[in-house]
């Protein structure tokens, strides 16, 4: 797993690499792909939405793949701009980004993207007459943010407070404060965007370590945690925020992340409790089992820590494969969950409730053998069944059968803040979609075309420790 480091930190042989692998990338015309891609989506949702750190997280991990197609030592710095503030910091060394433009607002006339070297014209710009030489106007507006600054965005909650303020009072002031093409829709000109937005996107990780029971990210009126993102939308794949938002899992990590997670670990069902220990404050544990055939299976944690499970599944541990987690179901603080799974393979992780926590656990694995009970069903176009979510973490899921294709609306009523997913056709762990408040007031609501089939609709809190009442209903149309 690639290491993001302190751009202050690297070597003169990672600096040299990484300058090198970025004049290959320039050379072979993929570079500027980049900077195309910013520039023609720049009004599009990447800027201004809740796009903006899942959007550039995608962007920065790919030029950073392509990177490591000419040199696999190669990873994406980041530029701490509350430690390294001035024009003579080494960021802007002849060895690595080179200075300011000359005079401030003109070219730049050092380093490996000066003009003259030959290797650095800038080929996809804002307008055809615009120039070809990178410029910079560096300390022309505003100081750039202090320490304080970005620690005040990082207490902000929930995620859609913390994006506004991290983009509108952190990213766009130091954007400004190197001006010239940094200040443009063609701003990834400038090799520093990387480096800026790399420190960007450290901040949402340390956001999610400081706030763990917070979603990760929160859609608006406009995206939501499965909307493909553009210019990747029709690929077999496409990148989603659900699915970019936990960065190890996108197969990197920075140097200031607490603990690297250790290699996954396979359980088996049915075997005796495995034996496991916390030992750093911010750090998860993972897990993998397999359900060799559909049934109820049951995970629990014991032992004396404050203990957090997640369960995710089948095949994937992205946040889009959530099934559910859990905080206290089990005895004392210990984490409990029953689950009706399909045949799969699935993952746990597990964290401490306190995100300076530590303490030893264990945590096993077993297969009810006892029927349990199915899924009450929703008849579609039928009376609104009314249900309640009774505990912290308490999850409903219900049925109900699409009997042709058409459109299906499925919405909850209420005073009670749902979060709603729905899997299906016959499967209850495929997932298909999920929402947060697309209903009335604090409602969900999903509108799908749906082939013949039966459907699976689970209901929880958006709070992890909400309770109450709902209403849930299926209309065909």
């Amino acid at each position: 797993m690639g290491m993001r480091k302190n751009q202050s930190t690297l070597t003169a042989d990672e600096k040299s690499r990484f300058i090198n692998a970025v004049l290959q990338l320039k050379a072979n015309g993929i570079y500027d792909r980049y900077v195309q891609h910013h520039r023609d989506l720049f009004n599009s949702g990447i800027h201004n939405t809740a796009l903006f750190l899942p959007w550039h997280r995608e962007f920065l991990r790919r030029l950073e793949l392509d990177l490591q197609t000419i040199d696999p030592s190669v990873n994406l710095p980041y530029w701490d701009w509350t430690v390294d503030r001035a024009l003579t910091s080494s960021f802007w060394g002849n060895d690595f980004m080179g200075g300011n433009g000359v005079p401030s607002g003109g070219a730049v006339q050092t380093g490996p993207f000066a003009f003259s070297t030959g290797r650095w014209t800038l080929t996809i710009r804002d307008n055809p007459a615009a120039r070809v030489e990178l410029t910079r106007a560096i300390g022309s507006g505003s100081s750039l943010p202090t320490t304080n600054a970005v620690l005040r965005a990082l207490s902000r909650v929930p995620f859609s407070s913390f994006t506004v303020e991290l983009e509108n009072l952190i990213h766009n002031i130091v954007h400004v404060w190197i001006g010239g093409s940094a200040g443009t829709r063609s701003s990834p000109n400038d090799p520093a965007f990387f480096l800026l937005h790399c420190n960007v996107d450290r901040q949402w990780a340390e956001w999610q370590k400081l706030h763990p029971t917070e979603s990760p990210f929160q859609g608006d009126g406009q995206f939501n945690v499965n909307s493909p993102m553009l210019p990747w939308e029709n690929e077999i794949t496409p990148p989603t925020p659900g699915r970019v938002s936990d960065h190890i899992a996108m197969g990197y990590h920075y140097d200031t992340d607490i603990a690297v997670p250790a290699p996954i670990v396979d359980l088996t069902v049915g075997a005796p409790s495995h034996q496991a220990n916390i030992g750093q404050a911010g750090e998860f544990d993972w897990y993998r089992f397999v359900s060799p055939v559909a049934s109820t299976y049951t995970l629990e944690t014991q032992g004396p820590s404050d203990i957090w499970m997640s369960l995710y599944g089948p095949g994937s541990q992205s946040e889009s494969a959530l099934v559910t987690e859990d905080d206290d179901s089990g005895e004392g603080s210990n984490s409990r969950i029953v689950s009706n799974l399909s045949a799969g393979t699935y993952f746990i992780r597990i964290r401490h409730y306190q995100a300076t926590g530590t303490g030893n656990y264990s945590l096993s694995v077993n297969r009810n053998t006892q029927p349990q009970p199915g899924p009450a069903e929703i008849v579609v176009n039928g009376p609104e069944v009314q249900g309640s979510i009774a505990a912290a973490n308490e999850s409903d899921v219900y049925l109900f059968n699409a009997s042709q294709t058409a459109t299906y609306t499925i919405v909850t009523s209420g005073n009670t803040d749902t979060f709603l997913t729905l899997n299906g056709p016959d499967n209850q762990n495929a997932f298909i979609s999920q929402d947060d408040d697309s209903g009335p007031g604090s409602n969900s609501q999903i509108i799908r075309v749906l082939t013949p089939g039966i459907y699976y609709v689970r209901i929880r809190h958006y709070s992890p420790t909400g309770t109450g009442n709902y209403g849930i209903s299926v209309r065909r149309t």
